[in-house]
């Protein structure tokens, strides 16, 4: 090679050289690092918002910059809603979980709510010194979780396939919550605060280059609620099937195009549900303890044999069916059920409590209205031998099946034929694969979100948006399963304090005997606390509450439109439910009605 050409091979080497460095120097971050800088600017924003605006105002007494900054801070958290649920479950919760106690059974521990809802609390109350000195820990608490929160990001790694299903979650926790005034019940700023939610989504599309359509869907939503502002008046029915369902189907199609996988997140919805609504969208294994409780066929139809069987009790004369009817969605019409016993004198011995439906059962994480048993194997093992109940022995009972060839050949099929021998424990789990099977997701108002808009008439349409609005059930009757388990991460069953008194009695109510889960755990937040059940197939289920007290659901509205216990003159210091009235009108409670039989399977 002679030299001119050497010389000439060197500056092109050199112009390649450069022309590298400078790509690779110009070249954007990947896009998963964008998003993480992407929410330490907005942590960053929050914080101001904290440390310059709200802490100077409540130093300094000023009321009105004290509600707004606070406004503004909560709107400014909803845009970083979905990261901080996500990536930091646990510090979301002191940033923003519910105002009431959080108690750790098995550590004897309570802990004190800390986050923005105490703070809503305190500031649309009156602003004495004292809710003012609690506002002021409640402002610096919340400086340092944030600063906890900037540390551990800057340490954390998170990979693309987190990113959408962070945000898949976050679309489908304003379905549920976001709308629904759960997390700002005195502010009622709902709809903004899920506006700026989905500005936050949006920042996530333009991360990934989603298409023009999908930015269009995003600014038509948040243009919805801004000309939609009234917390009351909103179509949530419409926003839901007409902005969010194609959202959420839009952000999955761009992750498929980004070629970016599922990944298998913590919450019991399935890894591809992009509705609470579409079939299949729950998986009810993971509402077990492990693979051993998984679901089967075979299971079930074993535990529908033994749930149909007096095999279970010792007399030969009662089966889970006695009191469990399907007809009635699996209840038995009474107001509390009869013993298999009787008291001295030969008289019939009534229990305490209502017979709740056993359908959706399974997609709960306790059981009974106490919440005592963690499983419904728990919950299996319990009724069996209870002696008001079936008064019987699964040890027994597993003798009696082992001698009846037709019941080995249902445990073969069920367990394999090394395990064909009935025991207590089999038959719990048959049992309890039977009841997880009673959820069809069949109701008028499943196939209206799927799609076929023809199910629910204008009535039923408006009472569906009073439910999730102003009557504000939808915040503890969570949809889709509208019971107390929480979506989009079902990790949790609720129980509130209500109120029920022993008789439909408004003029001299008095509170039911029946103290709940204090009687098993003597907190005083406790007394008088149930679980809060499901409302689907709710039309068949009469009588109502948790002692049948009131015989139709008319009743029921009227009790929660006063104001629960307090709105009938029942003073309780812990009552969760708000005192306040809803004012619905007796339309109103109608067209509640109307939607409430939507949710009954055909």
């Amino acid at each position: 090679m002679t030299g001119i050409k050497k010389i000439i091979v060197f500056f092109i080497l050199i112009a390649v050289t450069t022309l590298l460095s400078i790509f690779c120097s110009t070249k954007e971050p990947v896009q998963n690092l964008q998003v993480k800088t992407a929410f330490e600017k907005e942590l960053e924003t929050l914080q101001g918002i904290i440390d310059r605006e709200l802490l100077p105002a409540v130093e300094k007494k000023r009321e009105a910059q004290i509600q707004q900054s606070f406004l503004d801070a909560r709107k400014q958290y909803k845009k970083i809603e979905y990261y901080m649920e996500y990536f930091f479950p646990t510090t979301s919760v002191l940033v923003n979980g519910a105002p009431i106690d959080e108690i750790e059974l098995g550590e004897n521990l309570v802990e004190q709510p800390t986050g923005f809802q105490v703070m809503e609390e305190l500031i649309y109350e009156i602003l004495n010194q004292q809710n003012r000195e609690a506002l002021l820990n409640e402002v610096r608490k919340m400086q340092l979780n944030l600063q906890r929160t900037a540390r551990y990001n800057a340490q954390y790694e998170i990979t693309d396939a987190q990113v959408f299903d962070a945000v898949r979650l976050e679309i489908l926790r304003i379905t549920s919550l976001g709308i629904t005034g759960f997390d700002t019940p005195t502010a009622l700023q709902s709809l903004p605060e899920a506006a700026s939610a989905l500005q936050g989504i949006k920042t996530i599309v333009l991360i990934y280059k989603g298409n023009d359509r999908l930015d269009k869907m995003l600014d038509d939503a948040i243009t919805y609620i801004q000309r939609s502002p009234d917390f009351n008046s909103f179509n949530r029915l419409d926003f839901i099937t007409r902005h969010l369902q194609p959202i959420s189907k839009g952000i999955d199609q761009l992750r498929q195009d980004q070629l970016i996988d599922m990944v298998s997140g913590g919450s019991a919805m399935t890894d591809d549900a992009i509705s609470l609504f579409q079939k299949n969208a729950l998986n009810i294994n993971k509402f077990v303890g492990n693979y051993t409780e998984y679901i089967s066929k075979e299971k079930v139809n074993l535990g529908k044999l033994l749930f149909n069987s007096t095999m279970l009790s010792n007399g030969g004369n009662k089966s889970c069916a006695s009191c469990h009817h399907e007809s009635k969605a699996f209840t038995d019409g009474l107001v509390t059920p009869i013993s298999i016993q009787k008291d001295g004198s030969g008289k019939t011995i009534t229990l305490l409590r209502n017979t709740p439906t056993l359908t959706y059962a399974g997609f709960q994480r306790g059981f009974f209205y106490d919440l005592k048993a963690g499983t419904l194997e728990d919950q299996a093992l319990d009724v069996v031998h209870n002696k008001h109940e079936m008064d019987g022995s699964l040890e027994q009972a597993s003798s009696r099946i082992n001698q009846k060839q037709s019941f080995n050949d249902a445990f073969i099929s069920a367990f394999g034929s090394k395990n064909a021998t009935a025991n207590p424990w089999k038959i719990q789990h048959a049992l309890s694969s039977y009841i997880r099977s009673l959820a069809p997701f069949s109701s008028r108002l499943d196939k209206y979100m799927q799609g076929d808009h023809r199910q629910l008439n204008e009535e039923e349409k408006m009472g569906f948006n009073l439910f999730m609005g102003k009557a504000k059930c939808g915040s503890c009757h969570f949809a889709p399963l509208f019971n107390g388990t929480q979506s989009p991460l079902f990790n949790k069953s609720e129980a509130e304090v209500l109120g029920v008194p022993a008789k439909p009695d408004t003029a001299n109510a008095e509170i039911d005997k029946d103290q709940g889960r204090f009687t098993l755990n003597p907190y005083p937040q406790y007394k008088y606390a149930f679980k809060t059940t499901t409302l689907r197939n709710v039309s068949k289920t009469a009588p109502y509450m948790h002692n049948g007290a009131y015989t139709t659901l008319e009743q029921v509205l009227d009790f929660y439109n006063r104001g629960g216990g307090a709105g009938i003159g029942i003073k309780l210091d812990n009552q969760t439910l708000s005192p306040d009235p809803l004012n619905l009108t007796k339309q109103e409670i109608k067209n509640i009605i109307a939607f409430l039989k939507t949710l009954d399977d055909n």
